[in-house]
């Protein structure tokens, strides 16, 4: 056996030291890092506020243009082309920019834009909300590379499980209070002021980012240059460094096989969130409008499931080997969506759960009714959550720990743009297929090549040399 250089030891000392108390103090080390509690409590402001400013477009689309899904069909592209087209080239200017001043200015962006929505909507009739939605886009893809980028700067390598998995759990508990927040927000204000609660979380995100302290950057290109002194120049630059970051992914493969995995992961997901809608019409409500507006609730479950995965995984599989931990994800939602299709089995016979009276002055508890099928659905998408947890967040968490520094920002908006480019198609597929052979097709469509990728990825990565020092911890 080789022995340790005195300049290598300290430092797998220190190293070993920090992996210890990650794993005996969990969620206490990065909570007592000022820098990550303020940049946790900005996301948890913006994020809420991106859904239920989803929730609000909807109401106003609706409100405008009647029910009809083609109109809000052209919302997802309207949010889409940006993250397209502007993420990889919004990652090349965080590698450049101050990143705290990238969270604070997007967010500020963010609160003027949707201050402007009701104006903007009456103006045009309702098509400048399709305009507005397109540009928080735009700035949301700025904000998206930055934040991925900071974290890594600001925590240790040995909590970088822990502050995703945080990370992941903040971003589902918002897909569950910002589609839960919405109605009741737009009840309260009415739609033509709700969106000064919206303009005041992105405000208070603001306020919050503006407390981080990010490492310093270097602003000189590679080999030293300064900056470019015309805007061809720039450009020419620009464009290569996209190529940099495309050529970083090509040259590691096991970055872009965790790209690809997370791919996979977003698009079943943005696609089954079309699904889910034509399912809740098919097998869960009979009234097509009631499902229409209760579809979301197998969003929100399966937003618990992630969030409870999210908290599981940085509290208890510090040491678990992360292969094994993404397969059984795929394996859990390949099983998932497999068994959704028993689900025209079970009863529709409903049952009323009364509530309570306890707060009834404070609040009107109505009966809950439910059935069998309702019951058996968000089980499984609760289950299905959790799967999606063990993919995404190791998955993640190794990203960061194997792109440098001065390449993150770049490779993350590649990233992001290839997740919103793989998320395109499936969902228009989603919405044309599922007329012509079924949710129940489309599901296993999903689902078995979902389950048959869990199976075959476990065999393999438990039989694999665990001498070997990435085996035994991939």
């Amino acid at each position: 056996m080789p022995l340790q250089t005195p300049s290598t030891a300290p430092a797998e000392s220190v190293e070993s030291v920090e992996s210890s108390l990650s794993a005996r103090e969990g969620y206490r080390v990065v909570l007592t890092n000022r820098n990550f509690l303020a940049l946790w409590i900005g996301q948890i402001f913006s994020q809420i506020a991106d859904r239920i400013i989803f929730v609000v477009f909807i109401s106003l689309i609706v409100s405008h243009f009647g029910p009809s899904d083609r109109y809000s069909s052209f919302l997802y592209i309207a949010f889409t082309i940006p993250a397209i087209l502007l993420t990889a080239i919004a990652g090349v200017f965080v590698d450049r920019w101050p990143r705290r001043a990238v969270l604070v200015a997007t967010n500020l962006m963010r609160a003027a834009l949707v201050a402007l929505i009701p104006w903007a909507a009456e103006a045009t009739g309702g098509w400048a909300i399709y305009y507005v939605a397109f540009l928080i886009s735009a700035a949301t893809q700025f904000f998206v590379p930055a934040e991925a980028a900071t974290i890594p700067t600001i925590v240790s390598k040995s909590s970088l499980l822990t502050a995703n998995s945080l990370f992941t759990t903040t971003m589902m508990v918002a897909v569950i209070f910002g589609f839960a927040l919405g109605d009741p927000l737009i009840n309260l204000f009415s739609l033509k002021q709700v969106h000064w609660a919206i303009t005041a979380l992105f405000l208070a995100a603001s306020l919050s980012l503006a407390f981080v302290q990010t490492p310093p950057l270097c602003v000189l290109e590679e080999g030293g240059r300064p900056p470019a002194t015309s805007m061809k120049e720039a450009f020419a630059r620009f464009g290569h460094e996209i190529q940099d970051g495309l050529r970083y992914i090509g040259d590691h493969p096991i970055v872009r096989n965790a790209m690809l995995k997370l791919a996979t992961l977003f698009s079943a997901m943005v696609a089954l969130c079309i699904l889910f809608i034509s399912f809740a019409k098919t097998y869960l409500f009979e009234d097509p409008q009631v499902a229409a507006q209760k579809f979301a609730y197998i969003i929100a479950f399966s937003g618990v499931g992630m969030a409870l995965g999210a908290f599981w995984v940085g509290h208890s599989f510090h040491h678990a080997r992360r292969g094994v931990m993404v397969y059984s994800g795929f394996l859990s939602v390949g099983l998932c969506l497999v068994l959704l299709t028993l689900v025209r089995f079970l009863s529709m016979k409903g049952y009323v759960l009364h509530l309570p009276q306890l707060l009834s002055g404070w609040f009107e508890l109505a009966s809950v009714r439910f059935t069998a099928r309702m019951v058996y659905t968000y089980a499984l998408s609760i289950i299905m959550g959790v799967g999606a947890a063990f993919i995404a967040i190791p998955l993640q968490a190794l990203l960061q720990e194997l792109i440098p520094e001065d390449k993150r920002g770049k490779v993350f908006g590649v990233q992001f743009t290839i997740l919103s480019t793989s998320s395109t198609l499936p969902v228009l597929v989603a919405g044309l297929a599922v007329e012509q052979v079924g949710v129940g097709a489309m599901f296993l469509l999903i689902g078995v090549p979902m389950l048959l990728l869990g199976v075959l990825g476990l065999y393999n990565r438990l039989k694999a040399d665990k001498s070997h020092v990435f085996a035994a911890n991939w």
